[in-house]
């Protein structure tokens, strides 16, 4: 870089360019945040300060005349209590503090932090979070649990997003005022820079500021001081102001010359029982969080919404349109993008409309991943009502995610074929009840689940070779998981990929192989030990 180039960079800084650049922008950050409070002071020669305030709209016209601020850091004036008892909630009317700065001498410390104007906090109901009073988030938690970052606290920074602040000022009726205070002294003033001294005072797009250059006290000193307004919205609309909830077209068919034709899930005319489809891919986003959502044969839930779907199609998913409509907008969009056209032999399940639309709540599910789940609970249960005792020990509370994720997948994808075939063996071969299994009999040391297993039924005469080849291969698919693939060089392992006959392209039909194998073996031992007696 050339010294010409160094030079000029040294005199725009001393000139406070970049400082002057953040005023002009009103102290927006990307993304629409806004500066509220920043402590940039490096040393005595160049100090910063941004600080904050609010003015009622019908005393704007006070405060814009000057560049002082309205109230300083430390003392925002709430509350006041004067010489004769009089006890005031602000010092002045229509001026109002936004952050309180609070400072406490203790015995062996002293402690400082910035905290937030109550009103704003109770205005929009904010969650706070955060390691101490220095470093915290505020959020806005929606109806639905989402968090959206309004506020966040750091030692040298407040940033406030600009939507709730404005909202806020609205509201009341209100200007935000970003205060700041910049100064940058230099010890010898380069005769080249060509620098005079000044005291000059411009306004403009609603900020005001005075720059002082001047010699004081050995140096020569460039101080910036104003404040910047921040207008309220000309038109108030908050975000109580709930309205007609918005919600979203879905393709109900196609016409004639092949063009898809679309209907509002909101505006259905009367016609409860219009069935639109869906990829069976739309579900995996809520298999795949089960501590947020819940999917059975029938619906799809959270804590916030419950639509009822037919899960009870192997290859796409049934929803009668009007119940898109009890989702939020977000949701609607989710499944707005796996919305498919019908085609004939399309329709809904016979296991739905026998129990959703019939209310025969005996009906078994028809997909291999839901009748499994059904299957297992059921089992399980006579299996107890005949030994005394679970076949498969019960999951633990931090385990129920297991049963409620499992699915079938919806692709020849490796990674989600691992995820589901490990699900599969921790319900089913990791659960096996040993302590119980054991009982009676002579083993080796060596012997473990699958081993007690076969020997338990071998004792009560029952000899089935080809359950336990599934079993063991299907553990030592398990033995073989390395980061959501399968090991090459276990041997075992490798012998259980020829055993299922996996390749790059039928993950889905062995995936669903391994379900119905291992329902067989539910129905295997039903019929030998006479369970559904």
């Amino acid at each position: 870089m050339s010294v010409q180039t160094d030079n000029k960079m040294e005199k725009d800084y001393f000139l406070l360019e970049d400082k002057i650049t953040e005023i002009k922008s009103k102290f927006l950050i990307k993304n629409g945040w806004l500066k509220i409070y920043e402590d940039d002071s490096k040393n005595l020669d160049d100090s910063a300060g941004v600080y904050c305030c609010l003015v009622s709209c019908n005393q704007v016209e006070t405060y814009n005349k000057d560049h002082s601020w309205p109230l300083s850091m430390g003392c925002e004036g709430k509350p006041s209590v004067y010489g004769d008892n009089t006890y005031k909630t602000y010092d002045n009317e229509g001026l109002e503090p936004f952050l309180f700065y609070k400072e406490f001498s203790l015995a062996e410390t002293s402690i400082s932090y910035i905290d937030i104007s109550e009103e704003f906090i109770l205005y929009f109901k904010l969650y706070e979070n955060g390691d101490n009073k220095q470093n915290r988030t505020f959020y806005y938690v929606n109806g639905y649990g989402e968090l959206d970052e309004v506020l966040i606290i750091e030692p040298q920074l407040i940033k406030i997003k600009i939507k709730y602040l404005k909202e806020y000022i609205t509201i009341r009726d209100m200007n935000f005022v970003v205060c700041f205070d910049y100064m940058r002294l230099i010890s010898d003033l380069p005769t080249a820079w060509n620098i005079s001294y000044k005291d000059e005072l411009f306004t403009e797009n609603e900020f005001i500021y005075s720059h002082l250059i001047r010699y004081s006290i050995g140096k020569t000193q460039s101080w910036i001081m104003g404040k910047v307004f921040i207008k309220p919205n000309e038109i108030k609309k908050t975000h109580f102001d709930f309205g007609e909830s918005k919600n979203e077209d879905f393709i109900i068919g196609i016409d004639d010359e092949g063009e898809l034709l679309y209907e509002n899930c909101g505006k259905t005319e009367g016609n409860y029982f219009k069935i639109i489809y869906f990829k069976k891919e739309v579900l995996d986003k809520y298999y795949n969080e089960p501590n947020k959502y819940k999917v059975d044969g029938f619906n799809v839930s959270s804590k916030f919404f419950s639509l009822k779907i037919d899960n009870n199609v192997e290859q796409y998913v049934p929803v009668f349109l009007p119940n898109l409509r009890m989702l939020p907008e977000m949701e609607q969009l989710h499944w707005k993008q796996y919305n498919i056209p019908p085609k004939e032999g399309m329709n809904i399940s016979h296991t739905y409309y026998r129990t959703m639309i019939e209310g025969n709540l005996a009906e078994q599910p028809e997909t291999v991943d839901l009748f499994f789940k059904s299957k297992y609970i059921d089992f399980n249960k006579k299996w107890e009502n005949k030994f005394g005792w679970k076949l498969y020990k019960p999951l633990s509370q931090k385990d129920e995610y297991l049963l409620t994720s499992l699915h079938k997948i919806t692709s020849n994808n490796v990674k989600a074929f691992c995820e589901q075939t490990l699900t599969i063996v921790k319900l089913t071969i990791d659960r096996l009840n040993e302590k119980e299994l054991e009982k009676g009999l002579n083993l080796d040391s060596k012997v473990r689940g699958i081993g007690k297993f076969e020997k338990f039924l071998e004792l009560r005469g029952m000899q089935i070779p080809d359950l336990f080849e599934f079993l063991r291969n299907l553990q030592n698919l398990r033995s073989g998981l390395i980061a959501h693939t399968f090991s090459e060089t276990n041997k075992d392992c490798k012998k259980a990929i020829k055993y299922f006959g996996i390749g790059n392209d039928n993950y889905m039909k062995i995936s669903e192989e391994i379900f119905v194998k291992s329902i067989y073996t539910f129905n295997t031992l039903e019929k030998y030990f006479k369970l559904n007696k």
